[in-house]
């Protein structure tokens, strides 16, 4: 993320954070807590984890990508939008993993092991060769779809050892394996036909997401705020994510916020992911000045951090951002 800035802020800035890890990190040593406990070091799940569950009111219209995907491995050729049609239910295994950027053999293996029924009770998985021999005894003469989703590994050596694990390679077994990833390359490496990108989403279909986010439907004055809508639709670049933000940050605005929105420089800025960060930082400089405050300090936890929600707030209120922990709760929401 690139953001233009005057001279002196960024070693301010660097200073600040420097000053706030040092209270977190004082913060932590005295175990400040509610309750005479302390939770900072538990483990939370990650708010990014995909699964095979479909929304219950799904909006992204992908329907001629699906049939198009649907249809290579129809075709025998070596998203959750295919694990879940009818047409494949009869896979013996269909199996969901979600990779993100924690890439682990052991873990991918070991989460493919935990979704097959196994008779016998626990298998052991402690080392690759364990998992290796039970994936095989498993996954042999079976059919079965793998998705992995969200891969972020680049290496080729690792890559290459992952469908190595993947190709049991016994007589009568088929696995086809669906691989979602964000990075051309890493679809390139791993892909052994041509890889499937999906296409930005119309403009039309943007506008229906931040219509859901924004609830359209209770707003007054939609016949103008539709037309003023859809040009802001325009500006999220096909990416759901943008519209998603966008629809967020329009709920509590009447027309004027609209049409502030809509007009605003930063959609002039030049940033490598166009609407996505752009719609990420309106967002940001729309947020009221305390809660900004609270929202910078989180930069003071390293990427993939774990932070736990009632010892943020109690941070919060430690260091005079905050003075109720419902106050911090709704910053947190």
């Amino acid at each position: 993320m690139k953001f233009l800035q005057k001279p002196g802020v960024l070693s301010s800035m660097k200073s600040m954070i420097k000053e706030l890890r040092k209270i977190n990190k004082d913060f932590r040593n005295f175990k400040f807590s509610d309750g005479g406990t302390c939770t900072f070091l538990e483990q939370h799940d990650d708010d990014r984890e995909t699964s095979s569950l479909l929304p219950a009111n799904p909006i992204i219209e992908r329907n001629r990508e699906k049939q198009e995907i649907i249809n290579l491995l129809s075709a025998g050729t070596n998203k959750e939008i295919i694990y879940n049609d009818a047409q494949f239910k009869e896979y013996d295994h269909r199996i969901w993993v979600y990779v993100s950027w924690d890439f682990s053999l052991k873990k991918i293996g070991s989460s493919i092991i935990s979704l097959i029924p196994i008779e016998g009770g626990q298998q052991n998985r402690d080392t690759l060769e364990a998992i290796n021999q039970c994936l095989d005894n498993l996954l042999r003469g079976k059919k079965v779809l793998i998705v992995l989703d969200d891969l972020w590994e680049e290496k080729d050596i690792e890559l290459e050892k992952l469908r190595s694990m993947l190709q049991v390679g016994k007589k009568g077994t088929t696995i086809d394996v669906i691989v979602t990833t964000r990075i051309e390359d890493i679809a390139r490496k791993v892909s052994t036909c041509t890889p499937y990108k999906l296409q930005p989403l119309n403009d039309y279909t943007c506008w229906e997401i931040i219509k859901r986010y924004s609830r359209f439907e209770d707003q007054h004055y939609q016949e103008r705020l539709e037309k003023i809508g859809l040009d802001i639709a325009k500006k999220c670049a096909g990416v759901a994510l943008a519209a998603q933000v966008l629809g967020y940050m329009l709920q509590s605005k009447y027309l004027s916020g609209w049409t502030k929105i809509n007009n605003s420089d930063t959609w002039n800025e030049s940033f490598d992911n166009g609407g996505v960060l752009s719609s990420l930082k309106l967002s940001y400089e729309r947020m009221q000045p305390q809660l900004r405050i609270c929202f910078s300090y989180c930069a003071i936890f390293p990427k993939g951090h774990n932070i736990s929600e009632d010892d943020l707030i109690h941070q919060w209120i430690a260091l005079g951002f905050i003075k109720q922990p419902s106050k911090g709760k709704e910053y947190i929401r």
